[in-house]
């Protein structure tokens, strides 16, 4: 149903396997910095990532969603998903990766690659980001890729409780 890979300069977005357990809990699911701006909750340990990534394995399916490669070493360094909330518009369903990999421009490949896709496969007429305000690189990454400020909501964190400013970002065709 939709692309298994999506190509970028410095990265890959594929679904993720089993065999990236290692890489995805040291380079992203154990990194607290990484999480703070985040939906979801580090994995205190390899048995907690085992099961999330069974989970996200079967999840990855039949989605728009991948984990992210660096493409010199192979490893799995983070993750990305939009979802198609009407037809022919998206939003991302979370789009990261690990704080050692935060600053040499792979949020923007990521965005960059994946905005092509829904344009030139899926024929998207409006792609919606968004970030906590205070995630100065996921909203720099945002305007970057030619997204357009449209509003902000008030939301809480879930896991922990706390309110934050998220910014939406969109680009409409």
């Amino acid at each position: 149903m939709y692309r298994e890979t999506l190509e970028a300069k410095d990265l890959f977005l594929a679904k993720a396997k089993m065999s990236d357990l290692n890489d995805i809990y040291n380079n992203y699911w154990s990194q607290e910095d990484t999480a703070k701006f985040m939906l979801w909750e580090t994995c205190k340990n390899l048995d907690e990532a085992k099961e999330r990534l069974k989970k996200v394995i079967e999840f990855q399916k039949d989605k728009i969603a991948y984990f992210v490669y660096d493409k010199k070493s192979g490893m799995a360094i983070g993750m990305a998903a939009m979802i198609e909330i009407e037809p022919n518009v998206f939003q991302d369903g979370g789009i990261g990766v690990g704080h050692d990999f935060v600053g040499k421009g792979y949020g923007k490949q990521i965005l960059k690659v994946l905005m092509d896709y829904l344009i030139n496969d899926l024929n998207a007429k409006r792609i919606i980001c968004s970030a906590d305000r205070n995630n100065i690189p996921s909203v720099k990454t945002q305007q970057a890729c030619g997204l357009s400020f449209t509003h902000s909501e008030n939301a809480v964190r879930k896991k922990n409780g706390i309110e934050y400013i998220r910014d939406f970002y969109e680009w409409t065709k």
